[in-house]
């Protein structure tokens, strides 16, 4: 259950950089995923 509950928090860490890098240089177009380009419109 750690391995899980550590893989979980990595990948939500992960996920929040790429968004707040993406949003602060200005290239989420470049990365975005369909998920963040639906909740845009």
């Amino acid at each position: 259950m750690r391995y899980i509950f550590i893989l979980l928090i990595a990948s939500v860490l992960s996920i929040l950089a790429f968004k707040y890098s993406n949003n602060s240089l200005g290239g989420g177009e470049l990365m975005a995923s369909p998920m963040d380009v639906s909740q845009e419109t």
